[in-house]
C-alpha cells in the first residue's frame, strides 16, 4: 500500500500545467500505447517483447556492440553509446526475428482483445521508456520530476518493467487457455 500511496502523492505534486520533458514522456507513454494498440499485428507483438529482452541483454552481456554502434555513429558519451547500441540491435533482431523466426507465432491466438492490446501496449511501452531513461546520462536523468524518476528511475523499476509484460502475458494465455478449454 505504501507504494500506491507514493504514487497517489507525486501524480498530486506534478506539474501539469507545464510543458516539460516530463510531461512530453507521460504523454508519449499514453499516445503510443494507443497507437502501438491498434497497428500492431497480433503476431508481430512477441516478436517485439522478444527484441527487446534480447536487445537489452545483448547490450548488458555484450559492453563492445556499444562500442562498435558508437564508433558507426559517431556517438561518444557511453550511456549514448549504449542507448544507440541497444537501438541498432533492437531493430536488426526485430527485422530478422519477424521474418524468419516468430512469422506466425502469435496469429492462432485470441490476441485481438481490445483490453489484451491496450493493456500490452501500455506495458510495452513503458518497457521501452524505461530502457532509454536508463541510458540517458545522469545529468540528464536528474532533471525529471519524482513521478517520472519513480516510475522509470527507481532502483527496482528496471526488474518491474522487464517482468510486468511477461507476467502479463503468463496470466492472459493462462486465462485464454482456461476459456479454450470450457
Amino acid at each position: 500500500m505504501e507504494y500506491f500511496a507514493t504514487v497517489q502523492m507525486l501524480v498530486r505534486t506534478f506539474n501539469w500545467h507545464s510543458p516539460s520533458w516530463d510531461l512530453f514522456i507521460l504523454l508519449f507513454w499514453l499516445v503510443a500505447s494507443v497507437i502501438y494498440a491498434f497497428s500492431s499485428g497480433r503476431s508481430r507483438i512477441l516478436t517485439i517483447l522478444i527484441s527487446v529482452y534480447m536487445a537489452q541483454l545483448l547490450v548488458i552481456q555484450m559492453p563492445f556492440l556499444s562500442t562498435i554502434a558508437s564508433d558507426k555513429l559517431g556517438v561518444a558519451t557511453g550511456t549514448l553509446q549504449q542507448l544507440a547500441a541497444f537501438v541498432v540491435l533492437f531493430i536488426l533482431l526485430f527485422i530478422f526475428l519477424g521474418r524468419y523466426a516468430f512469422k506466425s507465432s502469435a496469429d492462432g491466438r485470441q490476441f485481438s482483445a481490445i483490453g489484451f492490446g491496450l493493456m500490452f501496449a501500455f506495458l510495452q511501452i513503458g518497457l521501452l521508456i524505461n530502457i532509454v531513461v536508463h541510458y540517458l546520462p545522469d545529468y540528464v536523468q536528474n532533471t525529471f520530476s519524482p513521478l517520472i524518476a519513480f516510475i522509470f528511475l527507481h532502483e527496482y523499476s528496471n526488474f518491474v518493467w522487464l517482468a510486468l509484460p511477461v507476467v502479463f502475458l503468463v496470466i492472459i494465455g493462462r486465462f485464454i487457455s482456461d476459456r479454450r478449454e470450457d
